[in-house]
């Protein structure tokens, strides 16, 4: 029940905290006991709480969750992705821990907020917030960073040992900044995707079973629809609304991605046209000129290898984005017309009965 649940992931919070701190003090090359002492009381300052406050404690751990999460993924840009790009050794094993504790973080928050908003009382647009909408956007940027950085310091770790994947290596952590932040928007639109996907598969499943009570869009139903005055339309309105409301970030990202590849291009062109007018106008003899301009024009590499990272995550997570909206759209359609059922058999006119029933897609606003 709730009250078993926050109290078993308190206990999971507690020990990840420990180790997180330990992780982020090896990562910062510090003394653990830095890590272990901050560490052991933020992991049982919820449990304090929870013996005082009651639920209390579920949101203390959903705030300090948050926080190790963001510190984690600040370490992993500022001691990971940054010294690899100027060129410094790899130290996979140094953030290896924090790499594996992100993901971890990030459930357990999840599933901490979730157990809390089981036993509070939400707003019928709450409800369909958490059934419709994705997780915290900060929180998920900050894993996407940190999947980020692991993912470069693998590629950059595989082309140190493989001479076939150099070239590949090189791509991602020889091309400047954009390589990375076209690689950690990619990961975050693709965490917010399979947050969202997450959550549909939930419901559709618990809706299959309505016995069990675990559908957020049942009960969501049912709070709106109470009152004999209740409005469908109104109520499906801000269904399809509060859906349609989280792919806003989603576009963003899709958008941003090819723009910061043609960023790239722009600025790779530019180094090189610069490179190229500074060899004209120095009047070296010819046999300069041709080591000289191999180095002017070694900028068209960011150009083109840019755009072409940016270019090919995009078309991924078009798709993805696109599968899911079709997959959602479907699953809201069925249940709109489970809603216009149950409103019917309460007595309440809806001329929007036929039109659900026989599987036609309404507008979305």
């Amino acid at each position: 029940g709730p009250s078993v649940k926050p109290n078993y992931l308190l206990a999971v919070f507690f020990v990840l905290c420990v180790v997180s701190g330990l992780a982020l003090a090896h990562a910062l090359s510090a003394s653990l006991w830095w890590g272990a002492l901050p560490g052991v009381f933020a992991g049982s300052l919820p449990i304090a709480l929870g013996r005082v406050a009651g639920m209390a404690a579920g949101r203390c751990a959903e705030a300090l969750g948050f926080t190790l999460l963001v510190a984690i993924g600040a370490v992993v840009c500022m001691e990971g992705i940054v010294p690899v790009l100027n060129g410094a050794s790899v130290r996979v094993e140094q953030h290896l821990p924090l790499l594996l504790l992100a993901p971890a973080v990030y459930v357990v928050y999840l599933a901490q907020n979730r157990a809390g908003e089981a036993v509070r009382e939400l707003s019928v647009a709450d409800r369909l917030g958490v059934a419709l909408g994705g997780p915290p956007l900060v929180l998920t940027l900050a894993l996407a960073v940190a999947v980020a950085g692991g993912t470069l310091l693998w590629i950059r770790y595989v082309g140190l040992a493989s001479p076939s994947w150099q070239g590949m290596a090189a791509k991602f952590v020889e091309r400047g900044i954009i390589p990375p932040l076209t690689l950690a928007l990619f990961f975050w639109g693709l965490l917010l995707l399979a947050n969202k996907a997450w959550v549909l598969w939930r419901e559709q499943r618990a809706m299959a079973r309505p016995e069990r009570n675990d559908a957020i869009l049942l009960r969501a139903q049912s709070q709106a629809l109470a009152a004999e005055e209740a409005d469908v339309d109104d109520y499906m309105h801000l269904v399809w609304k509060k859906a349609a409301d989280f792919y806003v970030v989603p576009r963003y990202v899709n958008w941003a991605i090819p723009i910061l590849g043609f960023i790239g291009t722009v600025l790779g062109i530019s180094l090189a046209a610069a490179g190229i007018q500074d060899i004209i106008g120095s009047g070296d003899s010819l046999g300069a000129l041709s080591t000289e301009l191999g180095q002017a024009i070694a900028p068209l590499g960011i150009a083109f290898d840019t755009t072409l990272i940016a270019l090919s995550l995009s078309v991924f997570l078009m798709l993805i984005q696109t599968a899911l909206q079709r997959w959602e759209d479907d699953v809201l359609v069925r249940y709109e017309g489970r809603v216009r059922a149950g409103a019917m058999r309460r007595g309440q006119p809806d001329e929007g009965l036929a039109t659900a029933a026989s599987g036609e897609s309404p507008e979305s606003p």
